[in-house]
């Protein structure tokens, strides 16, 4: 049974930001989004070229920005309403479903490696799934404001792909792709494109990834066991992945809440999110301390900004299930 959010946006609002923030939103609209992808062609020629040889060499989380890069323009967009902001991404969302394969691969890495988890113009494993997650929610957020069907159907030609490759017993499972924190969390953009088509499999596939968060190999867990650590009381940072990464499936793990009505998601979610706010949420805001939790706050590790502001996103779907205020002023702080 799904459940209804106790706090959700408003859905057409509008905004008047002014003074520090509103120079704030337009030096981020007008020296980054409207440049970045001109200024860094790769961010989409990557896909483009991915056959091509000699072949690019990438780091693992390569095929990332595109969707990163449209996640926050959707997102300021949503509080500037800037016309001219809207063409760019509509041009910039057209550009990107062109480079999209025939069977819904929408990454960097060539033909033999799709979703593999390796490639051989990469050093480690590939965060393959990761990419897609980030195209996925990206384009889940611009069809939102834009009703751009064709968005919609790209991220559904994700999702169609992943169920193929990975849905039922199949003998090579999503969790064995490897770099657990990161490519299981297509679990949380399967649930959102769920939500909009209504397509069982992409559930089925959401649910299967969450039987995978405890899934083990010869040398311990593959990932990182998030329900059942919680719900037996244990913090984050003790978990077998608490890199920050792992709050991206996390989230997922409350959109099964959300369809499903299954407390254990809820309450794991709960847990997971106060264990951080104690324990390793910085007395300036900022979450881990090497990309990772430690279980001290004055943990003298590197805050980077992507954890931050994951915890963001974490305190964001909270907010949602809660309307504690407690959890609006983490975010704030953070």
């Amino acid at each position: 049974m799904e459940r209804k959010i106790k706090c959700e946006r408003i859905a057409a609002t509008q905004y008047a930001l002014e003074g520090f923030i509103g120079d704030y939103l337009d030096g981020v609209t007008e020296q980054w989004l409207k440049v970045a992808p001109a200024s860094n062609p790769a961010m989409l020629e990557m896909f483009r070229d991915r056959d091509r040889k000699p072949r690019r060499n990438m780091v693992p989380w390569a095929g990332e920005f595109a969707g990163k890069y449209l996640t926050s323009a959707v997102q300021i967009l949503r509080l500037t309403g800037d016309e001219s902001l809207r063409a760019y991404v509509a041009r910039f969302v057209a550009e990107l479903i062109e480079t999209q394969a025939e069977d819904g691969y929408l990454g960097p890495w060539p033909a033999t490696s799709r979703l593999t988890g390796r490639a051989p113009n990469v050093g480690g494993l590939t965060w393959d799934a990761w990419g897609h997650y980030h195209a996925m929610l990206g384009l889940l957020l611009w069809y939102e404001d834009s009703d751009d069907g064709k968005a919609l159907g790209c991220a559904g030609k994700i999702g169609d792909l992943v169920c193929s490759k990975f849905l039922g017993r199949k003998r090579r499972r999503l969790v064995d792709t490897g770099s657990t924190e990161m490519n299981l969390a297509l679990i949380h953009s399967l649930c959102l494109l769920y939500r909009k088509v209504r397509k069982r499999k992409y559930l089925d596939m959401a649910l299967q990834i969450a039987d995978e968060f405890a899934a083990e190999g010869p040398d311990g867990p593959l990932a990182g066991d998030y329900v059942r650590t919680a719900l037996a009381g244990q913090a984050f940072f003790e978990t077998p992945k608490p890199r920050w990464e792992s709050l991206h499936p996390i989230m997922g793990m409350l959109e099964l809440y959300w369809l499903t009505g299954a407390e254990d998601y809820r309450t794991a979610f709960e847990h997971i999110w106060w264990s951080i706010a104690e324990l390793d949420r910085h007395n300036n805001g900022g979450f881990s301390s090497g990309e990772a939790a430690q279980g001290n706050p004055y943990h003298q590790g590197a805050i980077e900004t992507c954890c931050t502001i994951a915890w963001i996103a974490a305190g964001v779907e909270m907010l949602r299930l809660t309307g504690n205020s407690v959890v609006a002023d983490e975010i704030e702080l953070a």
